[in-house]
């Protein structure tokens, strides 16, 4: 009869090493905190938003489902449509000129000296302001006796109701954004130019190739991974933007700076209806994933 004896020198597969117990408690401590922030803070009112968006809850009593109704009312709401237009208007007007603007300027700001670190320094500081304090500055700027107007003035020009013209008013959240968003994109496209290699450009100059050739053919591409990041936190921020409109404007005059999330805030606070203003916030975030999956594939293949 034939005896199996176990050999002691090889471990048991069901007992961990004592050395891994701890270290996987410890990493258990270490991320229960987050797991439960994630969990109480952004798991459940998303989930409570998504069922929201099917009732008719409007802040008192209990929600009643009513299925697709908030969806369907939705896409014949003027107010919304209309919100939905200028939150594009909005979204293109500041993500474009702010990354080329950035772009120009990160270009000079990335090649080493003293002076470049401290203009570097400079840019940054409207970024790391307070939004609503940025605000009530360009309030300011804008009033009849602002700075806008002032230099309208020295130009001979008369002087222009800022936030109160449905004309004037959403460019005037337009130049502030790019204001406020520029040093932040500067500071990332230059870290992204600074960290390109420069053997590449030594070939280039070898070969003779001029400045516009070099930038389009070379620096473009090599920095496709960089841009793709800058853009798509900066359209992600435009299409949730809601501070410069609700402090510089109101979401006026006559709703020309009424964008999507200002337009959802108004209906689940001052008018109570909550579970219509769910299904907006879910179509907005559907057309976030959307549009960031589209820049993800336009822009994110080939090889640098």
């Amino acid at each position: 009869m034939k005896v199996l004896v176990r050999d002691e020198t090889v471990p048991s597969r069901r007992a961990a090493p004592r050395h891994v117990r701890p270290q996987a408690a410890a990493g258990v401590a270490l991320t229960l905190p987050v797991a439960v922030f994630f969990v109480v803070f952004w798991l459940v009112p998303f989930v409570a938003a998504i069922y929201l968006s099917f009732t008719d809850y409007e802040m008192a009593g209990t929600p009643n489902w009513i299925g697709l109704a908030n969806y369907e009312r939705m896409f014949a709401d003027p107010g919304f449509l209309n919100s939905a237009w200028i939150t594009v208007v909005y979204t293109v007007c500041t993500v474009v000129p702010t990354i080329v603007l950035a772009l120009l300027v990160a270009v000079p700001l990335a090649k080493p000296g003293r002076l470049n670190r401290w203009l570097r320094a400079l840019v940054m500081i409207p970024a790391v302001m307070p939004l609503a304090a940025t605000s009530m500055v360009w309030v300011i700027i804008y009033s009849d006796r602002g700075l806008a107007n002032t230099l309208l003035g020295l130009a001979g020009i008369e002087p222009q109701a800022w936030l109160t013209s449905s004309d004037l008013a959403i460019w005037a959240l337009v130049v502030m954004v790019v204001w406020k968003s520029l040093g932040l994109f500067v500071i990332i496209l230059t870290a992204g130019l600074q960290a390109l290699p420069g053997e590449v450009y030594e070939a280039a100059a070898i070969d003779g190739s001029g400045a516009v050739t070099t930038f389009t053919r070379i620096t473009l591409p090599l920095l496709r991974r960089t841009l793709l990041f800058v853009l798509v936190i900066s359209v992600a921020g435009s299409m949730q933007a809601f501070v410069p409109a609700f402090l510089l404007t109101g979401g006026g005059p006559a709703d020309a700076t009424q964008v999507l999330p200002y337009y959802i805030w108004a209906n689940a606070f001052p008018y109570e209806h909550m579970g219509y203003a769910a299904a907006m916030g879910m179509v907005l975030l559907a057309a976030m994933v959307i549009i960031s999956a589209l820049q993800f594939a336009f822009l994110k293949g080939g090889d640098e």
